[in-house]
């Protein structure tokens, strides 16, 4: 070792001793460095920091000559604190990019959404007009002329449905105060022949014996004759309006008729899922709500099941919405075959289902599933003469074994979950 290195050493032995400094390789190397330059020796590994330093931009040098950074290892932090800060800048100024299959999708449950719940023939030009275009180009969706023009149809849509739902009640309102008219005529009607014939009935017992001679036997004749006048023309006029009446109460009978049947569809719409036929997310919590009131009355335990088709994403991407769309749909007939009377199965969202199964334990609904699951195994979903390969994760609790039904809903999820973490196609409970 050359005599300068072997002093330039010793020094730097001796300066960590004195500054009681614990001779890591950073600080020995630090020291070293000083000493070295003390020295007038040139290390050609003690100028690498500038060198590197040298490699960085204007603003980033400019910056790291106000930091305390005297080593390699600390540059290296610096610079990676720096790639930090502009791949945040980036991520916030980037915006991500939607496959051409999303952006179809989202196109299509957008036009689904503004479509309004009661015939409109000016709304549905109105509709028509963008959503052909939307439809064709599902890039529309970024324009911001685009937007604004979705934005106000949402908003005529939801004036429209109200003013919908406003007229029928007042149809409605208007057949009942139709309905209590005429029963309050045909009491009025009623009456009215009651009284008189109590008078007919009157004038009828008023008659003496010490009356009966010819001149009375005209009179009453003409009396006799006179009542049977009024009587039938009293029965004509009931008669007659009798049929208007029943004419006008058919005509109502068919309006009500319509009406029921145009709630039915509304109510029938907002709660069953037009793609599968099952019942929608809405509908559930409602029915879940009913099945929990009775549990806490009569303790009588169900089970929940959370079931996510495997790769569905996939099979969009790879055939299409519309080949994901005949999975869905027939996904979703095989599970409402299995579980027919036994409970309630509806699409939670997506390629997602709950099934409800009332008064079944555990054992009961995985059997269920496992049938569920070879049936699955065994169908032919085919799609433009494609078979798809369709596998589903699942995850099972019982209510009873849980404090609340919002915890029972999360462990159920989270089986799920864990099921598609550990590699899909299996059942967790």
């Amino acid at each position: 070792m050359p005599t300068a290195i072997r002093d330039i050493v010793k020094s730097v032995l001796e300066e960590l001793k004195r500054q009681k400094i614990v001779p890591t390789p950073e600080e020995y190397r630090r020291v070293f460095c000083q000493k070295a330059k003390d020295y007038g020796f040139n290390v050609k590994d003690c100028d690498r920091l500038a060198v590197l330093a040298n490699k960085l931009s204007q603003s980033d040098r400019e910056e790291l000559e106000g930091r305390d950074i005297d080593n390699v290892d600390s540059l290296f932090d610096f610079i990676v604190s720096k790639l930090r800060e502009k791949e945040e800048k980036l991520l916030l100024t980037q915006r991500p990019v939607l496959s051409e299959v999303t952006l179809e999708k989202l196109a299509s449950l957008m036009v689904a959404s503004l479509m309004p719940s009661y015939f409109d023939e000016d709304f549905e030009q109105d509709l028509d007009s963008i959503t052909s275009k939307i439809i064709k180009d599902p890039n529309l969706l970024d324009d911001g002329d685009t937007r604004d023009n979705i934005s106000e149809l949402i908003e005529q849509r939801k004036y429209r449905d109200r003013k919908a739902i406003s007229e029928k009640a007042q149809k409605l309102n208007n057949l009942i105060q139709s309905m209590s008219t005429f029963i309050e005529n045909a009491v009025e009607k009623s009456g009215d022949s009651n009284k008189n014939l109590s008078i007919i009935l009157d004038e009828l017992n008023s008659i003496s014996y010490e009356d009966m001679n010819p001149e009375f036997f005209d009179t009453l004749k003409n009396k006799m004759v006179t009542i049977n006048t009024s009587m039938q023309s009293e029965m004509t006029d009931l008669s007659k309006k009798l049929l208007k009446e029943k004419k006008e109460v058919s005509i109502l009978r068919e309006k009500i008729n319509a009406l029921e049947e145009n709630l039915r569809a509304a109510q029938t719409e907002s709660s069953t899922d037009f793609l599968t036929g099952l019942l929608t997310r809405r509908k559930l919590d409602s029915e879940l709500k009913l099945i929990e009131e009775k549990y806490q009355e009569d303790k009588h335990s169900y089970t929940l099941i959370f079931i996510d088709i495997d790769h569905f994403k996939s099979i969009n991407d790879t055939y299409g919405h519309n080949a994901g769309d005949v999975v869905l749909s027939t996904f979703g007939k095989i599970l409402s075959s299995k579980v027919a009377d036994d409970g309630i199965v509806a699409r939670y969202g997506g390629e997602e289902f709950v099934i409800v199964l009332n008064n079944k334990d555990l054992k009961e609904s995985l059997a269920l599933c496992d049938k569920i699951k070879d049936l699955i195994t065994k169908s032919k979903f085919i799609y433009d003469e494609i078979k798809l390969k369709v596998t589903f994760s699942a995850g099972i609790v019982e209510r009873k074994d849980f404090d609340t039904l919002e915890d029972s809903l999360k462990q159920a999820d989270k089986f799920l979950y864990t099921a598609k973490v550990k590699g899909r196609n299996q059942i967790l409970y």
